[in-house]
């Protein structure tokens, strides 16, 4: 080989051997490189602090979370399928109570037991109660020893009383989490718009009721906002005072008024044994239907639950 050509195959050498150093040069940096930082778990929005809520009854669940979303953890005292009037609490439910940051309840007298309770459990969450000041319908189906003083209790089975309870849900929650003030305000808007879209369906659907037809009788006395709102009279209810069954003669005197009324259908609900209803409905000759008051079906909100209380009334009465 001529020297020129020795000389070249060096330098070509020399230059391989500098890249092959560059490239484990690179390549040594990047393994020792320490890893970027991780976020901070306080600032991750999963880690952020929810409001701990607790309502009285499972139908204010769904008017919370459509309020609070991801900010807000919400229980409900009272078991889903539980008459809440002869409820009696446990001793997790004044945990619950203690460890809340905020407490919503209907009052009006409805949730009767909860006022020891919150005094045995001593929490220093707020208590906010949703009928407060709103203008009630007086009892004028129950008995004198089950009469609300201070008027009928059931207000969110009316929707425009449900849309006051969304606005004072958001109130309350953004006056104790500031930071999501803003947010709840936004999502009680969008929420109030799904129960007025919900709403104008409703009476079209009750309008395919004959006049003459549009007559109520329920299992208990939970459905006069109900009944007044969409247009419909309550003839009457089963059971007069809640834990106590009618006499003989007071099952008697609804199934003549029935038939005096031509009224198509009664309704009971799941909380209850259905045998009273299925009973007076065979001697009265009409249909047993269910509706809800206090707990939403399985997998629905306030909204899915009032659309099959509208469809069962549209279905046994038009």
């Amino acid at each position: 080989m001529a020297q020129g050509e020795r000389w070249l195959e060096q330098v070509r050498r020399a230059v391989l051997l500098a890249l092959v150093a560059v490239v484990l040069l690179v390549a040594c940096n990047r393994t020792a490189a320490p890893p970027p930082p991780e976020a901070s778990p306080a600032t991750t929005p999963a880690a952020a602090k929810q409001v701990r809520v607790v309502v009285s009854l499972p139908v204010f669940v769904s008017l919370v979370e459509a309020v609070g979303a991801d900010r807000v953890r919400v229980s409900s005292l009272v078991p889903a399928g539980t008459d809440p009037h002869t409820y009696q609490p446990t001793p997790r439910d004044a945990q619950a109570l203690a460890e809340a940051d905020i407490v919503f309840v209907n009052g009006l007298g409805l949730e009767g037991w909860l006022g020891n309770l919150i005094a045995s459990a001593g929490p220093s969450a707020r208590v906010v109660e949703l009928a407060e000041g709103l203008q009630t319908i007086q009892d004028e189906q129950g008995t004198p020893e089950h009469a609300h003083e201070a008027g009928n209790p059931h207000l969110w089975l009316d929707p425009d009383y449900a849309i006051e309870y969304v606005r004072r849900i958001a109130q309350a929650l953004g006056e104790i989490d500031p930071g999501g003030a803003a947010t709840y305000q936004t999502n009680a808007e969008r929420y109030i718009a799904e129960i007025h879209a919900f709403d104008a369906w409703a009476k079209e659907q009750v309008q395919r009721i004959p006049p003459e037809r549009r007559k109520l009788v329920t299992f208990h006395d939970a459905f006069p906002y109900f009944a007044e709102h969409y247009g419909l009279e309550l003839v009457g209810v089963i059971v007069l005072s809640p834990g106590r069954e009618p006499s003989p003669q007071e099952l008697a005197q609804l199934v003549d008024l029935i038939r005096q009324q031509g009224v198509p259908a009664i309704f009971t609900e799941p909380q209850f044994n259905p045998k009273l209803a299925e009973t007076l409905a065979r001697e009265a000759g009409v249909k047993v239907l269910e509706l809800y008051s206090d707990t939403p079906p399985a997998g629905e909100d306030y909204i899915g639950m009032m659309r099959r209380n509208v469809e069962h009334v549209v279905e046994g009465l038009a």
